[in-house]
């Protein structure tokens, strides 16, 4: 995230390199000027000094020698050589003249008046070397040069018979200056013009840099905002065309965030089949009024209507046409609501509920005998007339309910018993519901019975009727309660499928499963084991995840635990079961549908689950040998499972000649009584080893049921 200030202001952090770039600029130019006036005026002191020089050997010329290869000699007093000589080169100021004579002792040169003390001093500061030069004559008498303290010098050794030493220096020397005004001021304008255009840069540099801190700074309010998942319009700023760019990308970025929000939204609070709310939007509205009921003092109503039949249309005609049928249903009653305040939603498989924001028992009655009314116009279906049948519970708020979940659980009560009393609607009142603190109590107790080891599971073996060999067992939990004793499932299990907590039981009992079965394992026994899901289960996405990490964590193959599923819990919602049980299929779980024949399952659903067996209901199994009617039908379900390319398992094999009658029709698998009844999970390994199979050779069957063979 961009910082609200910095610690420099924006335009000031981009001028500064600006400004340090100018003066660098600006002393290089100087530099290179100042260099090369420097050489001219080096140039220009030396051309003057030669022509001094000229001027010099001419005014000595005419007095020396006629040959110029002969040294000159002076004839006039060193002053007036001097004086002639600083008159001769007036017009070259910049050009200074001595004559120096030997006049001291010890050998040291000085002008020859005496009135030059500035000459003294200069002698005296050039080296031995340098004043060696000075005053050495040449052979042939040409002039001597040689730069020193920053002049240029010139010198001409002359002989003199007139002064001391009998020979005359005259020396010339030119400082390097300033040679050409014009030149100077070039170079201040152009070190001027340097400095003006960095300035005008950095102006408009500073202008665009004062708006791009601008932009910068509604950019960083804007993500400021969109960190608190506030997501506000974001400003498109007047600065640079990057700038703008940014702006118009994080406004894209914004509209994107907004789509995908109301997408997610749709999706987590709508039903994707009739378009209404689903159950959990539908409770949060739900919420949302119970508490303006109870601020208000006002009252409020729910009403749930469970539509019939459709499990027989998807049996009959099939998935695609049920879920045309519910969409048609939604439109119906939403057409049939008199007040758009009125809020429809779909809360279940076949199950709608109205939400009424003001409505009395009187008023919430008439709405729901309305709702059912229009049921009672027949759908019109792939050129079929459908008729459906509906029952309505009506429940009050706030007082049948603190909150959603327990308004619609009285709502679904009073729904349930018009469905019982087979009348149209029932409103909840607290006596339909006696029970409900020993429920409370039992789920207390459930819930202690997993934590304190007082579930246990028995195993009922499975015999391949073919070998006669054990192939595994179902495993079946029980509850051993410290005072009430043994509790059989009958009890427990619907209670705990009521109340969601099926779930838990459901994930303890295959965490045990495949504890027993690594035991087997470790035994040197090859057996598969069974456990029962329910309808509650498959509405667990979360579901085939979590039986894997169980199997991990025992070191237990999927392929070792068959998943028995009754056909009522792949009916209530096929396209959610088909999903879950697909995924539980691909990582290698066996699948089982139990309790086949006495739901309302469609053949041409069934064909599309990938299921590995059936499991033939006991009721048909039980009677088989007596009623021909179920043999038949028990008959008719390994054909189907067979043509399907699934195994068959008959529970409830309580005599020899059902054996025999299974074992002729060709019946994969039996578990029941009659090869042992459930049995303690430490027992199992014992019996499997002693066990021995029946012999049924020797029971009779009459003729009708040796025909059906």
């Amino acid at each position: 995230m961009l910082p609200k200030r910095l610690a420099l202001p924006l335009p000031a952090l981009l001028i500064l390199p600006i400004l340090a770039l100018a003066l660098t600029l600006s002393g290089w130019v100087w530099g290179v000027l100042r260099h090369q006036q420097a050489g001219a005026d080096q140039r220009h002191a030396r051309e003057e000094l030669r022509q001094g020089m000229q001027v010099a050997r001419v005014m000595l010329q005419p007095i020396g020698q006629p040959s110029p290869h002969e040294p000159v000699t002076l004839r006039v007093p060193p002053a007036a050589l001097q004086a002639g000589l600083q008159q001769a080169m007036h017009r070259m100021p910049n050009v200074a003249v001595v004559v120096l004579t030997q006049e001291r002792v010890d050998g040291a040169w000085q002008p020859s008046t005496g009135e030059e003390p500035a000459w003294t001093k200069a002698y005296e500061a050039l080296s031995l070397l340098e004043r060696q030069a000075l005053t050495a004559p040449t052979p042939d008498g040409s002039p001597t040069e040689f730069d020193a303290n920053g002049q240029v010098h010139a010198t001409l050794s002359v002989a003199s018979p007139e002064a001391p030493g009998g020979r005359v220096v005259v020396w010339l020397r030119a400082e390097p200056n300033v040679t050409d005004p014009a030149w100077a001021r070039t170079r201040w304008q152009l070190l001027l013009g340097v400095l003006v255009g960095s300035l005008l840069a950095g102006g408009l540099l500073w202008q665009q840099g004062a708006r791009l801190r601008e932009g910068m700074r509604a950019l960083s309010g804007w993500t400021h905002r969109a960190t608190q998942e506030e997501w506000p319009e974001v400003p498109v700023p007047a600065g640079p065309t990057e700038l703008r760019l940014l702006g118009l990308r994080m406004r894209e970025l914004t509209n994107y965030r907004h789509h995908r929000e109301d997408d997610i939204r749709q999706t987590a609070f709508r039903d994707t089949l009739t378009h209404l709310p689903n159950r959990a939007y539908f409770q949060v509205r739900l919420d949302q009024q119970i508490n303006e009921a109870r601020q208000g003092q006002h009252s409020g109503a729910l009403v749930t209507l469970d539509i019939q039949r459709f499990k027989h249309v998807n049996a009959v005609l099939g998935q695609a046409s049920g879920d045309t049928l519910l969409r048609k249903v939604a439109l119906r009653l939403s057409a049939t609501l008199p007040d758009a305040h009125h809020l429809l939603g779909r809360v279940g498989g076949n199950q709608f509920a109205c939400l009424i924001p003001r409505a009395d028992k009187v008023s919430a009655t008439q709405l729901a005998k309305r709702l059912l009314h229009s049921m009672d116009t027949p759908f019109e279906l792939d050129g079929q007339a459908i008729d459906l049948m509906a029952q309505a519970g009506v429940a009050l708020f706030p007082e049948d309910g603190r909150n959603a979940n327990e308004l619609l659980s009285h709502a679904e009560m009073a729904m349930n018993a018009a469905r019982q009393k087979v009348t149209s609607v029932m409103v909840y009142s607290p006596d339909m519901d006696p029970d409900q603190a020993a429920s409370l109590s039992l789920l207390t107790e459930l819930k202690q019975a997993v934590n304190r080891h007082q579930l246990q599971l028995h195993l009922q073996p499975k015999i391949c009727l073919n070998t006669k060999a054990v192939l595994g067992a179902e495993a079946l939990i029980r509850w051993r309660h410290p005072e009430k004793g043994l509790i059989p499932p009958d009890v427990f299990i619907p209670f705990a499928e009521q109340t969601g907590f099926i779930r838990v039981l459901s994930l303890w009992v295959v965490d045990q499963a495949a504890t027993i079965w690594r035991q087997w394992h470790d035994a040197g026994l090859p057996l598969k084991i069974a456990v029962n899901l329910s309808a509650h289960d498959l509405m667990d996405r979360d579901l085939p995840q979590h039986l894997h990490a169980i199997l991990t964590r025992h070191q237990v193959p999927p392929g070792a635990m068959v998943l028995e599923i009754t056909e009522g819990a792949t009916m209530d919602d096929p396209a959610h079961a088909q999903q879950i049980l697909t995924r539980l299929s691909e990582l290698g779980f066996l699948l089982s549908i139990d309790d086949f024949g006495t739901g309302y399952s469609s053949l041409a659903y069934l064909k599309t689950l990938p299921v590995h067996e059936l499991k033939i209901d006991k009721s048909f199994v039980l009677n088989m040998q007596n009623d021909l009617n179920d043999a038949k039908i028990v008959r008719s379900v390994i054909d189907l499972a067979h043509n399907l390319g699934m195994s068959v398992v008959a529970e409830g094999l309580e005599s020899a000649k059902s054996w025999k009658l299974l074992e002729g029709l060709h019946c994969n698998e039996a578990q029941g009584f009659f090869i042992s009844p459930p049995m303690p999970a430490g027992e199992f390994v014992d019996w499997v080893r002693a066990w021995q199979a029946p012999s049924v050779q020797d029971e009779y069957l009459n003729t009708d049921f040796t025909n059906i063979l």
